[in-house]
């Protein structure tokens, strides 16, 4: 067996995994992870690993990452891992983004494709496609990507369109009124995210766009809150006598995320 290129995503409440044999699909794995990235991404690699007798140092060429937008944690696991694996094997690295990854599905209809994911706060990840795609090294969105509430995305939509992606029930029905019958639904079931993953990176892999582990990013369009600690609170307004201790290190901040 040649090596193979190991694609990980784990930027949404779906996590899926693949490894590609050149153009050939040797596995893919997907499941409903949650927000349980970090506790399941590490068992779901190594068995996979495993039941194809694989060694990352002999059976590994390359390595790509979905970079987001998307979860928080999941994206800080997924990257986390890509990279140090391409670092330690020293194999190629290929970041790309989760909305490029959804609308690959549906790459070969005809028309306007939108990639959306729930951003929480009533708000979605968004991007939009010309399809079908001239080529997998030049798929990439019309204009950017962006956070829209679904009226401004249905400012951007007039002509029919087709919408693919996760979202919840509630997203969905507020986007149906807004679209109308402007908007035809794919499946939210996240059919071969990993392989498509892995497609897109091979074609930046012909085209010579590799990344680098020390500057790889996540793509995260919203960063993360961040609250303060009492302590820092108290001196920012010159009263540092009554601040309290933090449970976590003196003066410590603590990160909030989706």
């Amino acid at each position: 067996m040649t090596p193979m290129l190991l694609a990980i995503d784990t930027s949404t409440n779906y996590a899926s995994l693949a490894l590609a044999d050149g153009e050939q699909l040797v596995v893919e794995l997907t499941w409903h992870a949650g927000s349980r990235h970090s506790t399941e991404l590490f068992a779901r690699l190594t068995q996979l690993l495993q039941t194809y007798a694989l060694e990352p140092e002999r059976d590994l060429a390359a390595v790509a990452v979905a970079t987001g937008p998307g979860s928080f944690n999941g994206l800080r696991v997924a990257l986390a891992t890509a990279k140090s694996l391409a670092f330690a094997l020293g194999v190629p690295l290929y970041g790309v983004p989760t909305l490029d990854i959804i609308a690959w599905g549906a790459a070969f209809v005809r028309g306007t494709v939108w990639a959306l994911l729930d951003a929480g706060r009533g708000q979605l990840y968004a991007a939009a496609y010309d399809a079908p795609a001239a080529a997998a090294a030049t798929w990439a969105p019309r204009d950017g990507y962006a956070i829209l509430t679904p009226d401004e995305l249905a400012a951007r939509v007039t002509q029919p369109v087709l919408c693919c992606g996760e979202w919840r029930d509630v997203t969905h029905a507020v986007l149906e009124r807004a679209l109308g019958e402007r908007a035809r639904w794919a499946t939210t079931l996240p059919k071969g995210r990993a392989a498509g993953l892995a497609q897109l990176a091979q074609a930046r892999a012909a085209a010579g766009r590799v990344d680098q582990p020390a500057t790889l990013e996540p793509l995260y369009l919203r960063r993360p809150a961040i609250t303060s600690s009492a302590k820092v609170a108290h001196l920012a307004s010159g009263d540092a006598t009554r601040a309290p201790a933090s449970s976590s290190g003196e003066g410590a901040t603590r990160a909030v995320h989706d």
